[in-house]
């Protein structure tokens, strides 16, 4: 479960910041709100909070995001601070990825 930032972005064009932000703080209630119930109710189950990677392994495409996420970014975009952004040679180790050009990690859950 998570909010890509293409997707957040645009959003944030057709629909305004505040919607965007709003869309991406629901979805991370509700990952928070998943592993606060799997912990109380003690359920038996492969719950796991981790982050999440989307990596580009063409330029074009992540040349295309960064821009899009820096301009949320210099926006101050809500969305954009539980979000990292690497583009260049750090991408391809960080993201354990081969041939990644560049990423964006994001909190997301596996269940």
């Amino acid at each position: 479960m998570k909010s890509k930032v293409d997707s957040l972005v645009g959003l944030a064009e057709k629909h305004g910041a505040a919607a965007a932000d709003e869309f991406a703080a629901f979805v991370i209630d509700q990952i928070y709100a998943l592993k606060q119930t799997v912990e109380q109710q003690d359920i038996d189950c492969d719950f796991e909070l981790r982050r999440s990677y989307d990596v580009f392994l063409d330029d074009a495409e992540a040349e295309a995001v960064e821009k899009g996420f820096r301009a949320s970014l210099e926006k101050g975009h809500k969305f954009t601070r539980d979000r990292h952004l690497l583009v260049g040679e750090m991408a391809e180790q960080v993201s354990e990825s081969e041939d990644s050009v560049g990423f964006i990690s994001s909190l997301t859950n596996r269940r």
